[in-house]
């Protein structure tokens, strides 16, 4: 375990944010907490898993970005793949969105490309060429999944993996994961086009879900995610890379995934099933957030945050 200063401000004075449980922990006894510096607003974890001891914390079964490796899934867990795969086309729409060159010549890397699903629908929807597809996993069965079974170019460490440039650089729900968050920062600014876009889809700690399910938002995930940003924190943290928010925009379909999962939890630790009934009524739950996310789009769950090079 190690305990650090902000990575934005770099101070040690910390106000005590949340204490939340670990999703995955079987006893519901364990929590985490969360602290939020006094100078930056950002939310982080802290103390947490050094990142010799994170590794542990990802490998249960039904952690969701794994769930291709496994052979016994679940119906939900069906239904989560099927809706996943069907969402990779609206993922994207977002991520090309604004490219100049033909799509056959553009060049995308994705940071945390996990199984490799994405990176794999731009080669077979888009017709994105597969020398121009790279991506950064550090888990070792989930990067080898992706090679032997898309063909792709997966290197665990970003510093070490790639020296051409790329017009889209991709780290979808990502970098609230990483423990060098500057090292990855600048090895994706020294890697992205003059006029290339980098990507990013973080989780939103000031929306409706976070104050409405407190502890039991789904999106702490701890001890999996480090960082939590709120309003303004990652246009401060991408200031000295050289890289500037240009557009920021809600992902909806989070909205129903953050909701569901948290009435889940939820349910969960206060001891009942989720059963049929308790299933449906997070369904209509989730569905009352995605509308009140599309009317206010500050409430929303999650933000895809685009950025370019000063």
């Amino acid at each position: 375990m190690e305990t650090v200063p902000c990575p934005i401000c770099n101070s040690t004075e910390f106000t005590p944010w949340l204490q939340v449980p670990d999703r995955f922990d079987s006893s519901g006894k364990k929590r985490w907490q969360l602290v939020q510096s006094c100078d930056s607003g950002l939310i982080m974890l802290n103390p947490r898993p050094d990142s010799s001891e994170i590794a542990v914390h990802y490998r249960s079964g039904q952690y969701e970005p794994f769930l291709y490796e496994s052979s016994s899934l679940s119906l939900g867990e069906r239904v989560y793949l099927a809706a996943r795969s069907l969402l990779l086309r609206y993922r994207a729409s977002f991520i090309l969105k604004g490219a100049v060159k033909p799509l056959r010549k553009l060049s995308i890397l994705e940071i945390g490309c996990a199984t490799g699903e994405l990176l794999n629908f731009f080669r077979r929807s888009k017709g994105v060429s597969l020398d121009h597809l790279a991506g950064v996993e550090p888990d070792a069965e989930s990067a080898a999944y992706a090679r032997k079974v898309f063909g792709l170019r997966v290197s665990p460490f970003l510093q070490d993996g790639y020296s051409e440039k790329f017009d889209r650089i991709v780290l979808w729900h990502t970098l609230e994961h990483l423990h060098n968050l500057h090292e990855t920062l600048d090895g994706a600014a020294s890697l992205l086009e003059h006029d290339g876009v980098l990507v990013l889809t973080l989780p939103n700690p000031a929306g409706s879900g976070a104050k409405f399910y407190r502890e039991n938002w789904i999106a702490w995930d701890a001890p999996r995610h480090l960082f939590h940003f709120m309003p303004g924190t990652l246009e401060k943290l991408l200031e000295p890379h050289h890289l500037r928010v240009f557009k920021r925009q809600p992902y909806l379909p989070d909205a129903l995934f953050n909701t569901f999962y948290s009435e889940k939890l939820r349910c969960k630790r206060r001891g009942g099933r989720f059963h049929l009934l308790q299933q449906g009524i997070a369904f209509g739950r989730a569905m009352v957030s995605l509308g009140k996310e599309a009317l206010w789009p500050e409430e929303a769950s999650s933000f895809i945050f685009f950025a370019r090079k000063t």
